[in-house]
């Protein structure tokens, strides 16, 4: 990994203060950026990011080759995509049920915009309810219609819908993305973020370790305050703002009943090191129903 392709951090990348602390050396799987990247922490916004941002050219080609560094390649990620490779977007199954439809009427045919649709769930929906719908992707196997590589190929001031979950943390330029998202929408128009949560229990107990801080993927970790200056200088008015977990009760209650037992194991085979981190994986997920690691945002574009 070289250095040339990345700007080194000294100020928040949101706030601009110079108030940033250390948070440890981020450890990864590969060896290249293992150690090569240090969570920063800015004491004025609660905002946390590397301390080597990508230059968005070098970022651009990463996603557009599908790099490791950029995307997980996890088993079930490569087969969802290996799927839509094959059967292509009239495939796609749109989703039934969404939180976003309790804020949008879906019977209004309207403008609609998603940054980054990835497997196109969501696009599919909004497409099949005959909205005029737009997206950007960079990976090339996303041929869909509407979908461009560069958003400067839409159209300004038209999109009454933008959405873009999942997407803000991987960029390096966090405001000049929302600005530009700004652009191609009406006066009102909502826009739909999710993201991790910076302010969670997870994020606040576990530093470098939290399983968010994955370079090169993601890059930014936005709080409610962080998240409310970007909006804001990117020409929103935040509407909403809520933590989520990705753990589900049910889940929880589960595992609860399978612990004693691999404890068991555990402890049969002196593994101390397994049950620390059994005990402390249920505990930090039990704290996470409560303050969830992940966030989402309505925001509006401001009239002025």
């Amino acid at each position: 990994m070289k250095k040339k392709n990345f700007i080194k951090m000294l100020n928040c990348p949101i706030c601009f203060s110079r108030e940033i602390l250390n948070k440890g050396y981020i450890s990864s799987k590969l060896e290249e950026i293992n150690n090569f990247f240090i969570l920063k922490k800015c004491t004025n916004c609660n905002h946390r990011f590397l301390s080597l941002f990508p230059k968005i050219s070098f970022l651009n080609k990463l996603y557009k080759k599908n790099s490791r560094y950029v995307f997980g390649h996890d088993e079930n990620e490569e087969s969802q995509k290996n799927k839509f490779k094959k059967k292509g977007f009239k495939n796609v199954k749109p989703y039934n049920e969404h939180w976003i439809f309790d804020y949008i009427n879906m019977n209004e045919k309207s403008e609609y915009l998603e940054i980054g649709p990835g497997l196109c769930r969501m696009y599919k929906t909004f497409y099949k309810k005959n909205w005029s719908c737009n997206g950007i992707d960079l990976q090339p196997f996303i041929k869909v219609p509407g979908i461009v590589k560069n958003i400067k190929k839409i159209k300004n001031n038209i999109k009454d819908v933008a959405v873009a979950f999942d997407v803000i943390e991987h960029t390096s330029e966090p405001i000049k993305f929302l600005k530009d998202i700004n652009k191609k929408m009406k006066k009102g128009g909502k826009l739909f973020l999710t993201f991790p949560n910076s302010d969670s229990f997870k994020s606040r107990l576990l530093n470098n370790r939290w399983n968010m801080v994955v370079p090169l993927a993601h890059i930014n970790f936005f709080s409610k305050k962080s998240s409310a200056i970007a909006l804001k200088k990117a020409g929103f008015k935040m509407l909403h703002i809520k933590n989520f977990s990705l753990v589900t009760p049910r889940r929880l209650i589960r595992n609860f009943f399978k612990l004693p037992f691999k404890l068991i194991l555990d402890f049969l085979k002196l593994d101390i090191n397994k049950i620390y981190f059994r005990l402390n994986e249920f505990f930090i997920n039990i704290l996470d129903l409560f303050n969830g690691d992940q966030m989402l945002v309505i925001a509006k574009k401001k009239s002025n």
